[in-house]
Formats: C-alpha cells, sequence, structure tokens
C-alpha cells in the first residue's frame, strides 16, 4: 500500500535506516504486510527517537508477527522523546496486552503530539483500559482513541467515564465489540452528560439493553458535543429502548448521525423515530436495517418525510416494509428535498411493484443536484460497491474509522465519502 507524501520504503530494515537517518520523505509508515516482531519494533522504537518527520505508523498483525507487550512497550518509551508522530495504530491481534496498554498510558502522559491512538482487536483488559484512562485525564492532544475488541468489561469503561469529566480533547471514542453492558453504557452516559469534547461515540454489539439506552437518552437530552452515536448489533435493545432514545432526540440539537442496525426496533420503535424525523433539524443520517420494522413503520417514515429538511441518508434494507411500506416512502419522498441515499434492498416488496425502484432513483436524483464524488444508486438487491479506498487516504480513515472490509454497501460508502471530505477540511 502505498503512503501518503512519502516514498515507499522497499523493505522494514530500509524503513528503520531511513528514521534513523530523519528523512524527511518518510511521513507515513504502514508495516501491515511485514513481518515485525518484538526485537523488530524495538529496532523502529529506537530510530524513532530521534526522528522528526514520521507522522503515521501503522502495524496491522496479518499472521506473519506479533509486537506484543515487549514491543508495544518499546514504542511507549520512543514516544516520550519522539514530537512527530501524530497517528499510532496497533490493529488486529497485535499481541498486545495490559502491561502493553500501561506502558503506552505511561508515555500519553509526556507526549505531546500524539492525536490518534488505535489499539483495535488486542487483549488489553480492564487493566490496561483503566491505565489509558488515567493518562487522558492529563493528556490534552491525543483526539481519538479506538479500543474496539479490546476484552473491556464494564469496570473499564466505568474508568473511562471517570476521566471524560478532566479530558477536554477526546473527540472519538470506539467502544465496539466489548462487553460493557448496561453498567458501562450508564457511566459513559452519565460523564456524557458534562463533557463538551467527544463528538463520536461508537458502542456497537456490547450488549446493553434497556438500562443503559434510559442513561443514554438522559445524556442526549444534556448533551451539546456528541454528532455521531451508533449503536448497531446491540439486539437487547428493543422497542422500549428506541422509543426512550427516540424521545431524548426530540430535545437534541447536535447529533447528526445515528446508527440502530440490527437493534431490536420494530414498528413502535420506527414511529416513535418517525416523530422525531418531524421536528429533529440536525439528523442526517439514520441507519435502521436488519431491524422488524414492517409497513405501519415504513409508512409513518414515509409520512415525515415532507416535514424534514435535513436527512440525507437513509438505510431501511433488510426489514419488512412490503409493497405498502415502500410506496409510502416514495409519496414521502416527492415533497422531500434533501433526502439522497435510500436503502430498501431486502424488505418484500413485489416483483411488480418494481417501478417504486425506478421513481425513487429518480427523486433522489433531483435532491442531489451536486452529485457526490460517487454516484449512488438504489436497487433492490444488490448495492454499488467499492472495492478500495484509494491509497492516498488509506491511512487517515484506518485511523478514523478502523479497519474497513474489502466491500462495502452504499451505506457505508458513502460514509466514508463524508469522512474523506471531512479529512480534506481538517
Amino acid at each position: 500500500m502505498a503512503l501518503p507524501a512519502s516514498s515507499p520504503a522497499a523493505s522494514f530494515d530500509e524503513a528503520v535506516l531511513r528514521l534513523a537517518r530523519n528523512d524527511p520523505s518518510l511521513t507515513n509508515l504502514n508495516l501491515s504486510d511485514e513481518h515485525v516482531g518484538p526485537e523488530e519494533a524495538s529496532a523502529l522504537a529506537a530510530a524513532l527517537r530521534t526522528n522528526t518527520y514520521l507522522s503515521t505508523i501503522i502495524f496491522s498483525y496479518r499472521e506473519k508477527g506479533r509486537i506484543g507487550d515487549e514491543g508495544a512497550t518499546a514504542l511507549a518509551a520512543a514516544l516520550r522523546h519522539n514530537s512527530s508522530l501524530t497517528v499510532l495504530a496497533l490493529l488486529g491481534w497485535n499481541g498486545i496486552g495490559a502491561a502493553g496498554a500501561t506502558a503506552l498510558a505511561a508515555a500519553l502522559q509526556h507526549n505531546t503530539a500524539l492525536t490518534r491512538l488505535d489499539l483495535f482487536n488486542n487483549e488489553i483488559g480492564t487493566e490496561g483500559t483503566t491505565a489509558i484512562a488515567n493518562a487522558l485525564r492529563h493528556n490534552e492532544t491525543v483526539t481519538e482513541v479506538n479500543l474496539a475488541s479490546c476484552n473491556i468489561a464494564a469496570q473499564g469503561a466505568m474508568a473511562l467515564a471517570s476521566a471524560l469529566p478532566d479530558n477536554v480533547t477526546l473527540e472519538v471514542l470506539c467502544l465496539d465489540g466489548n462487553p460493557i453492558a448496561d453498567e458501562g453504557v450508564t457511566a459513559l452516559a452519565d460523564a456524557l452528560r458534562g463533557n463538551a469534547a467527544l463528538n463520536r461515540l461508537n458502542m456497537n454489539y456490547i450488549n446493553f439493553g434497556g438500562e443503559g439506552a434510559k442513561a443514554l437518552a438522559d445524556a442526549l437530552r444534556e448533551n451539546t458535543a456528541l454528532r455521531i452515536l451508533s449503536l448497531e448489533k446491540n439486539d437487547s435493545l428493543g422497542r422500549d429502548a428506541v422509543v426512550e432514545i427516540s424521545s431524548a432526540l426530540r430535545h437534541n440539537s447536535t447529533l447528526s448521525m445515528l446508527c440502530l442496525d440490527s437493534s431490536g426496533l420494530d414498528d413502535k420503535g420506527a414511529t416513535a423515530l418517525a416523530y422525531v424525523l418531524r421536528h429533529n433539524s440536525t439528523l442526517t443520517d439514520l441507519t435502521l436495517r436488519n431491524n422488524e420494522i414492517g409497513a405501519h413503520g415504513a409508512k409513518a417514515i414515509g409520512h415525515a418525510l415532507p416535514h424534514n429538511s435535513k436527512l440525507e441518508l437513509l438505510d431501511l434494507s433488510n426489514n419488512n416494509a412490503g409493497s405498502e411500506g415502500a410506496a409510502a416512502l416514495v409519496d414521502g419522498l416527492r415533497e422531500n428535498a434533501t433526502l439522497m441515499v435510500l436503502e430498501l434492498g431486502d424488505n418484500h416488496i413485489d416483483d411488480d411493484e418494481e417501478f417504486l425502484f425506478h421513481e425513487i432513483d429518480q427523486l433522489l436524483s433531483i435532491n442531489d443536484s451536486e452529485p457526490p464524488p460517487l454516484a449512488f444508486m438504489v436497487k433492490k438487491s444488490v448495492y454499488p460497491t467499492i472495492n478500495k479506498i484509494p491509497d492516498s487516504v488509506m491511512p487517515s480513515v484506518l485511523a478514523r474509522v478502523g479497519q474497513l472490509p474489502a466491500r462495502f454497501s452504499l451505506t457505508t460508502t458513502y460514509r466514508i465519502v463524508k469522512e474523506m471530505n471531512w479529512l480534506k477540511e481538517t
């Protein structure tokens, strides 16, 4: 993979030599395809101590080597002296545990350059997370932390929550795939009430339900910073929890993206969200795929579309809207001027209602008078996909949204484009 604004190194050894020589052309280093174990990581760390040009390092374990706690500790020691590195991504089973995370946390209390730390899919556990949380109390430069699939339990989430009131710089926190449950979500929700920095929170498949949802809803009524909230694949949420969150959104004026994929949402929950769409003026992206929304819920959303002037993306794929629900969405779309992406695949729509998709396509094209970089089209079951993100922005996108799959749905593609546009602005 090519590295932006850099001359790529032919090998790991060459990369270390160039770092030691402080080569100004080597600013981004992706070692995902290299065999990098503890010894190699230590050699890299030694060169990193005095380097003043490297800004991004990405390690992604692909069955060739793991840096482990020893390698992470060496890199942490280098961070105490380095003043150029802004992105450190140690992704995907690099064998980093509590000891490595604790060393990195200690470095964060001295380093003033790093802005993004990504430890996706490492076993840092509650102990490692608590150490990072303590570091965040004092660090004033890190804006993004990805701790997805790091074996973090409720106590780890509570430690992070206790650090949020003291931290004024963290903007993005990803906790996907950690069993923090209701207790952890409740603690984080309570912290959100007084936090004015965090604008993106990912808590996908973390096994929480009604208790956590109520706390989160209460926080959304008061929070004025959060823009993106992703809660997908929390099957135990259910209708009542979604209704609670929907009620809170009537009073929230900052959230722009909400993902409730696979949340046990039914017609009652969809109807509650439809009411929100009639009155909310900030939500631009709403993902409700893989739920149990029938014709009644789809009709409620369709009836709300004429009253909404903000929503750009609506994903209702893999529900049970049927032809009746799809027709109501078309009726609503006729009087809506902002929606640009609508997914309705796998909704049990009759074959003889194929014309509905053509009409949706036409209506969306009218709304999309200034097309985004990719051409979006709505089809019945086959969505446009993208095989590859441009190499020039992959390190930044990886650091922002974590490891991405090789192929993407229409919704994911749209969001990646928005991420790219956001990156260009920052």
